[in-house]
């Protein structure tokens, strides 16, 4: 009786899950299409009076109270914002309420972000912005611009961006979409802090611990400003320490530090000392690089040696030998060299104009390490304490450095010169005929064989040997008198 009673509970619980799985909507084709919204309350760029209400959004299809990403008031951007939001999942679409209303006299903007979905998990593929105002016209003015990480300089998505008056007054909020582009259309004109953080907890607040950056900015009447220095960074309090030191070369180190450093950052006031250990004379610092640096002045001394080593005019292979059957090169001195063809180092490129200016070069990104450049070679297998000081993080913490042993390797062997199958005279030439040590070819009837082998003769040695012959058509020895 008791194991039966069991056993209808496990039945109607395993029905109550089933009645409770989520399954797609019933009910005519399954859409495909992104989301779209068909009607809003206010209506787009409409005055009216303060109020303490919702603004309500409809779809052309039921939406989902889960967004592809976060909570469904996460997916809603209001601003001005003068309170706390929510957002309420209706049948058709959902409203958006703010602590104590919309009551302000400004111009309001609410973005919908693109991870609103419906129940069929189709986006609103573009998001959606609501533009009303309680009072204030719409000023023709804009400021905008793109969001990048600080180490990378790739652009950001998903970046909270703020706009504060010096002065006091209503935050405009934003989020960056997926090129790191911000915009901030009708902002009323002043003087803002203009702050991006990348909003981990979702507070709506810069935390210490979260990548940001700000800038202030003036806007005017009928301004378009675009800011394109919010680089994100995370907030460091404490200095770069040394933490490996690597032998690049006999006169080259490569210092490694914890923390990255800034590579427009001067490196005049950065001291760095070698010491031989336990005692003895060691090379002076001649030069301190930042990465960018040392890669460029690198490619420098190999195109030097390029053009010091002449290709030789005798190597077919050779794409800079001179072609003996060649005309006279081209070009006039009268009219100048000319013209570059298409790929050759500063030619342009093709389609481009070539009065244009030259491309300018990327900024160098933050590197977590220095080159040092000494005056005299290091000894091999030699210990070495290096000191550094005065490097400053990338967050511009100053005093960084450090101190740390290391040895250099052993001078490298050098590498025998890879034989040459023409040279009459290497003595390890498989095929040499005077190498008495070169074993018999049973194949090859020009091989004289091996000396020390009593089966192998060589008649081109000994000339009294007789030569062999053809026997006789009669069976008759040729030789025989």
């Amino acid at each position: 009786m008791r194991r039966a009673a069991v056993f209808a509970v496990l039945l109607l619980l395993v029905s109550a899950w089933g009645c409770a799985r989520a399954t797609q909507p019933r009910g005519g084709p399954v859409p495909e299409t992104p989301m779209q919204v068909v009607e809003t309350s206010p209506g787009a760029f409409e005055t009216i009076e303060p109020f303490d209400d919702g603004i309500r959004f409809t779809f052309d299809r039921r939406p989902s109270e889960r967004p592809a990403d976060g909570q469904l008031r996460d997916a809603v951007v209001v601003s001005p914002r003068t309170g706390e939001v929510s957002v309420r999942h209706r049948r058709g679409g959902i409203e958006v309420r703010m602590e104590g209303g919309f009551t302000e006299e400004a111009v309001y903007r609410i973005t919908l972000r693109p991870t609103l979905q419906d129940l069929w998990r189709n986006r609103l593929e573009e998001g959606f912005e609501l533009f009303f105002s309680t009072g204030p016209e719409f000023e023709p003015n804009v400021l905008a611009g793109i969001v990048t990480d600080r180490l990378t300089g790739r652009e950001v998505r998903d970046i909270r961006v703020d706009a504060e008056p010096l002065d006091g007054g209503l935050i405009h909020s934003t989020v960056t979409d997926s090129i790191g582009l911000f915009t901030f259309p009708f902002l009323p004109a002043d003087e803002y802090r203009v702050r991006a953080y990348d909003d981990l907890n979702r507070n709506r607040e810069p935390d210490f611990m979260e990548r940001q950056d700000s800038t202030a900015v003036r806007v005017a009447r009928g301004d378009t400003v675009i800011v394109m220095d919010l680089e994100l960074l995370t907030p460091d309090t404490t200095a770069a320490i040394l933490s490996e030191v690597e032998v690049v070369d006999s006169v080259t180190l490569r210092l490694e530090f914890d923390d990255h450093l800034d590579p427009e950052l001067p490196l005049e006031g950065v001291r760095v000392a070698l010491a031989r250990e336990p005692e003895g004379p060691a090379p002076a610092v001649r030069q301190v690089l930042h990465v960018h640096e040392w890669e460029a002045l690198r490619e420098e001394e190999a195109a030097r040696e390029a053009e010091a080593e002449p290709g030789d005019p005798d190597d077919p292979g050779d794409p800079d030998a001179a072609d003996p059957d060649a005309g006279p090169p081209p070009g006039d001195p009268d009219t100048g060299p000319p013209p570059q063809a298409a790929g050759e180092p500063g030619a342009p490129a093709p389609g481009a104009d070539a009065d244009a200016p030259a491309t300018e070069p990327e900024d160098p990104l933050p590197a977590t390490a220095l080159y040092v450049r000494l005056d005299a070679p290091l000894l091999p297998e030699t210990a070495y304490l290096v000191t550094v000081e005065e490097v400053t993080n990338i967050n511009g913490v100053p005093g960084g450095g450090g101190e740390l042993p290391f040895e250099t390797p052993p001078e490298p062997e050098e590498e025998p010169e890879p034989d040459d199958p023409d040279d009459p005279d290497d003595p390890d030439d498989p095929d040499d005929p005077t190498d008495p040590t070169d074993p018999a070819d049973p194949d090859d009837p020009t091989d004289p064989g091996d000396p020390a082998d009593p089966g192998a003769r060589d008649h081109r040695a000994d000339p009294r040997a007789p030569m062999a012959s053809a026997p006789s058509p009669t069976g008759a020895d040729p030789l025989d008198p």
